[in-house]
């Protein structure tokens, strides 16, 4: 409007500086420019590099991601002998089917073989269900962890990572559940109908 006065300018001055970033010309300067400031005694500074302090952040996070690692590890473990401890139990209920199965002509690799297979088709299905349980949870978190925390997580499940953990998962159930097959055909053996 022709006889209205213009708005002023805000004023944009802050009321304290809480940090600012300096560039140098010089990369030797760094350190001598960073005790200068740290032992400034008119006002308390402090100088940080940033490179330094990403750095030691990463080294921080290792040691989290390894104390994970090993967690993960561990109950790995735990249900590898759990698997075995589950087929054992329920070989033995099913004592009476080995054995007709053996008096019938079925071969110990037979047996195995049946075991095997048995623990194999739980492995499978423990894995794709907790990948899609990790999937679905990452999906339903992750406006909430991008808006809350910044972080933002994807689920990848054809990276060379996760392909070795199915392949491992997979051999230590081949490799734990020879312990109930072997079971199975020395039961059977001493077992009478």
């Amino acid at each position: 409007m022709p006889g209205k006065p213009a708005d002023p300018a805000p004023d944009l001055t802050p009321q304290s500086i809480t940090a600012f970033m300096v560039g140098l010309q010089s990369k030797l300067a760094t350190f001598s420019i960073q005790r200068e400031i740290n032992t400034y005694r008119s006002e308390p500074l402090l100088a940080i590099l940033p490179g330094v302090a990403l750095t030691q952040l990463w080294e921080m996070m290792a040691v989290m991601e390894n104390t994970l690692r090993l967690i993960s590890a561990l109950v790995l473990l735990a249900s590898m002998m759990g698997l075995s401890a589950m087929m054992l139990a329920s070989l033995r209920e099913r004592q009476r089917e080995i054995a007709v199965l053996r008096a019938i002509g079925a071969s110990p690799w037979f047996l195995l073989l049946l075991v095997e297979s048995e623990a194999m088709l739980i492995a499978i299905a423990a894995t794709v269900s907790a990948m899609g349980l990790l999937s679905l949870g990452i999906h339903l978190s992750a406006d909430w962890l991008a808006g809350s925390y910044g972080l933002t997580l994807t689920p990848v499940f054809t990276g060379s990572t996760m392909l070795q953990a199915t392949a491992l998962i997979l051999t230590l159930t081949l490799l734990i559940t020879t312990i109930p097959g072997v079971a199975a055909y020395r039961r059977a053996l001493r077992s009478h109908l």
